[in-house]
């Protein structure tokens, strides 16, 4: 089955990814500006936040609180057992420093832009993004940033480091860039789900999903394999947060079959094209709240 859906999706993907790409960027001219747009935003942020020293200490000890109470839990569960679903101890450790470092990067760029969202609909802040010389789905969704909360990831590539030096496996070159791919695409599909969710919003400002997509991100955290049937299916492919910890995880022990990965660039393409097509509906659904 799962071949069969990497086919298809492929396929699929192939077909459409060329139009998907024109529409979104035009040229390589407009790429540029929007990184460079991204790093003028950055920039920005970074300056405005370190300025209140009380944040930069208020968010770094709640990166801390946040990443010992991830080991408070492994080390609760490793006590009664030896495995996890087949994890180790160093391997959960592992899967958590990745789940910090997405979780860290996710906050910092995307998570600022779309936090209750149906209220920017309902209040018509909206109405000022879309008029702006630049692509809307892009203002949205990644025009602004909260740089400290890199402080995660950072706490995340430790967290990493420790359950490397505690394990048995050596890392292997592909391991890693395998590892780095797969990251990257839980980030697409984590961006995308996230747009398709504040997505709603457009046909339904009274609906406010936040919390909803807060509780699911937290299944990303656990490997896969705990869940029981359907739960499984569903985290791997309908709402994938399987490629948020687990598949990255599991490739860098060079645990990973290459066909998750092929599975993973497929879906994240999929879920840009559909965030495209979902996001261009909701716009000629929307009403302006000034108008």
């Amino acid at each position: 089955m799962a071949d069969a859906l990497v086919d298809y999706v492929l396929a699929f993907s192939d077909r459409y990814l060329a139009s998907w790409h024109t529409s979104l960027y035009g040229n390589r001219g407009i790429n540029m500006k929007l990184l460079r747009l991204l790093a003028a935003s950055f920039s920005l942020s970074l300056r405005r936040e370190i300025t209140f020293r009380a944040n930069l200490v208020f968010q770094l000890v709640l990166t801390a609180l946040n990443v010992a109470s991830g080991f408070v839990v492994l080390g609760a569960v490793y006590t009664q057992t030896q495995t996890l679903a087949g994890w180790s101890l160093s391997e959960s450790i592992v899967l958590l420093g990745t789940f910090q470092i997405v979780s860290g990067i996710f906050a910092t760029y995307v998570e600022p832009n779309l936090r209750w969202f149906a209220g920017q609909v309902r209040d018509g802040k909206l109405d000022t993004i879309l008029v702006q010389p630049a692509p809307s789905l892009f203002l949205v969704s990644l025009g602004r940033c909260e740089p400290l909360s890199l402080s995660q990831a950072a706490m995340g590539l430790l967290t990493i480091s420790l359950g490397l030096s505690n394990g048995s496996s050596h890392l292997s070159w592909w391991g890693i860039v395998s590892w780095l791919l797969l990251v990257g695409v839980g980030l697409v599909i984590a961006w995308a789900s996230r747009v398709l969710m504040a997505s709603v919003s457009l046909w339904v400002p009274s609906i406010e999903l936040d919390v909803l997509y807060s509780a699911l991100w937290q299944f990303g955290r656990y490997p896969v394999e705990i869940y029981g049937q359907p739960l499984r299916f569903l985290f791997t492919y309908i709402l994938p947060f399987a490629f948020l910890s687990t598949f990255p995880a599991r490739a860098l022990f060079g645990h990973s079959d290459p066909q998750a990965l092929l599975l993973g660039i497929a879906i994240a393409g999929m879920a840009v094209i559909l965030v495209q097509i979902i996001w261009k509906a909701g716009l000629r659904r929307y009403t302006s709240a000034t108008s």
